[in-house]
């Protein structure tokens, strides 16, 4: 079997959209967000696709043996912070904090500056420090003895740093490849205490349930539809069993896309059971629920309640 194959195998965490931003995903297509909303959502999508850029480098070319997590949300002396990756390797824990500017700026004097408008900005090293600090002194609570060592990592191509002294922990797209040459001339094994760590940072990790903040809504004012995938528009009934997107040319099949509805519907309001009835006035697009009711027959439990039946998502 292929050499990189077995290595990341240890890579354990497959990136997935956090649930934070799959629920404004889904409020930004049904519903009118505000413009301080919208500029939030955007923000953190453009957030998420620089981490996964940066997962897929490394996934597509670490040949070293390490372990890899993503998006761990933590807690050390009372503070919580988040470290969007961590590569534990065989003498260092790497920490990575991903960011996915555009454009061009500039450090003045440790402070930072959009080159353009000369407006400056927050310093993106002041929350690397502070997560580095934090993940040092909870590796050494946990009882491991293993260096810290983290990264400010700039994935954009179209992003610019002028006047970069060169002692900042810092790494632009154009070092990453350097940088993942270096750690593959480590042929060190893994041990036993660095799966320890890796599986004590997933036990310990943070749901970010309670830390959503999302705008308010209910399930009669958000717009009814199945909503495409890649642009978020609503989807159109094409042929009997294929929906189609106007605006992108997404096509999927009807049973999919019922599928996907029914996990976002459940997404937003746990707390309510599906339904035939609910999940057909929640996809919208159907003449009569008896599609419906097949979908969810096919691939949920039923639930015989008599008027209260309901369908239960299997484990």
């Amino acid at each position: 079997m292929n050499r990189k194959v077995d290595i990341m195998k240890d890579v354990q965490q497959k990136i997935v959209m956090p649930k934070d931003l799959q629920k404004r995903r889904i409020l930004f297509a049904r519903m009118n967000l505000s413009k301080k909303e919208k500029q939030h959502y955007i923000r953190l999508l453009k957030g998420y696709e620089g981490e996964k850029q940066f997962y897929h480098l490394i996934k597509n070319n670490l040949t070293t043996n390490s372990i890899f997590l993503h998006n761990l949300l933590l807690q050390s002396n009372n503070s919580l912070f988040q470290v969007d990756h961590t590569l534990i390797h065989a003498h260092t824990i790497f920490s990575f904090e991903v960011k996915n500017y555009e454009g061009e700026f500039y450090i003045d004097n440790g402070n930072w500056f959009v080159k353009s408008t000369k407006q400056e900005i927050r310093n993106p090293l002041n929350q690397l420090n502070k997560s580095d600090y934090l993940l040092r002194q909870l590796v050494k609570n946990l009882g491991h003895n293993i260096p810290v060592k983290s990264y400010l990592v700039f994935i954009n191509r179209d992003f610019t740093l002028y006047q970069l002294p060169p002692n900042l922990p810092i790494l632009l797209r154009s070092q990453l490849n350097r940088f993942i040459q270096f750690l593959n001339k480590s042929h060190v094994p893994l041990k036993q205490e660095h799966h320890r760590l890796a599986q004590d940072l997933k036990e310990i990790q943070i749901t970010d349930t309670f830390f959503e903040n999302l705008p308010d809504y209910d399930f009669k004012q958000l717009r009814k539809g199945i909503t495409c995938p890649e642009c978020c528009m609503f989807l159109s009934r094409e042929r009997q069993s294929f929906l189609l997107c106007d605006n992108c040319g997404y096509t999927e099949t009807l049973e999919k896309g019922i599928l996907r509805n029914v996990y976002e519907f459940h997404l937003l309001f746990p707390g309510m059971k599906i339904t035939t009835n609910v999940i057909y006035e929640w996809c919208h697009i159907f003449r009569s629920p008896t599609t419906i009711r097949k979908v969810l027959s096919k691939h949920f439990i039923f639930i015989h309640n008599g008027p209260y039946s309901y369908y239960d998502i299997r484990p």
